[in-house]
């Protein structure tokens, strides 16, 4: 039977997208939480990536592509008879998900997301990529990545191509909100000619969050008021309808509000992780 490893991301550092700045990390401890608990109940190893990587050709790259090199490293030091799951720090999965790794096939992602924003993205990588064609509607979300012993070559290649053009893809990132390495993934995927084989969408759940008006003030604030979102989700419970509707929850369109959302969701099921504590 294949080892399995999920890893989670919570590299410090400063992550430029356009003109937002991101280094606030304070939310990972709530998906960290579940993901252990998790883990352990189906005999799962749970490793944190917490570390910048320092003194080699990588130390330059932001924590989003630094985990692809540590994956690499993980994959080739367990050997070859391993599954990995490389997870965002931004996710968090229900104590009742059922292991996705027994499904997976290869490179195994959720296909979908916002169809606006990854049409944006895919213009603005293109021409890292000349004549490598990424129809929107067949483009994964790598917040959840299932990956087999088969794709270690990728990955490696994966790397050592982003250090490499670095110089160019620096000034897409910078210039605009278009991610930093979804995109150029799917574009390698195709580039290699590695098949991706589709997760159900439940297990990477984007946009968790359906977003009002009074929820996009709070989210364009510089401090949200903690005492008015948690009366916000007193007050229309049905904003948690994600927790009944997802497998692992990715709470990718707040920002600000990531923190106080992922706390809120962690106080309301918390009971489902018996055991767990987090530190206030």
């Amino acid at each position: 039977m294949a080892k399995k490893i999920v890893t989670m991301t919570a590299i410090p550092g400063v992550v430029r997208r356009g003109l937002q700045v991101r280094s606030d990390l304070s939310y990972a401890k709530y998906g960290e939480a579940t993901w252990r608990w998790w883990c352990w109940r189906h005999g799962i190893e749970f490793v944190l990536f917490n570390v910048p990587l320092a003194g080699d050709g990588y130390a330059m790259l932001p924590p989003t592509i630094q985990r692809w090199v540590m994956l690499n490293r993980l994959m080739r030091e367990v050997g070859e008879d391993v599954q990995v799951a490389a997870i965002d720090a931004d996710t968090m999965i229900r104590w009742d998900a059922p292991d996705f790794f027994e499904i997976a096939r290869g490179f195994s992602a959720v296909i979908g997301g916002d169809p606006f924003w990854i049409a944006q993205s895919i213009r603005a990588f293109q021409p890292v990529f000349p004549g490598i064609s990424l129809p929107w509607w067949e483009y994964f979300n790598s917040g959840l990545v299932v990956l087999g012993p088969s794709q270690r070559r990728f990955i490696h290649a994966f790397t050592e191509f982003t250090a490499r053009q670095w110089p160019t893809l620096e000034p897409v990132i910078r210039s605009s909100n278009v991610g930093t390495d979804q995109t150029p993934m799917n574009f390698a995927v195709r580039l290699a000619n590695e098949p991706v084989f589709g997760l159900p969408r439940p297990f990477n759940y984007l946009n968790c969050i359906p977003m009002d008006d009074e929820l996009m003030r709070m989210e364009g604030s510089a401090e949200p008021d903690p005492g008015k979102l948690a009366a916000k989700l007193e007050a229309r419970p049905r904003t948690l309808n994600f927790i009944d509707l997802g497998y692992v929850w990715h709470f990718t369109n707040v920002l600000r509000l990531r923190p106080l959302i992922m706390r809120e969701t962690w106080r309301r099921v918390r009971h489902n992780y018996p055991g767990i504590e987090i530190a206030e």
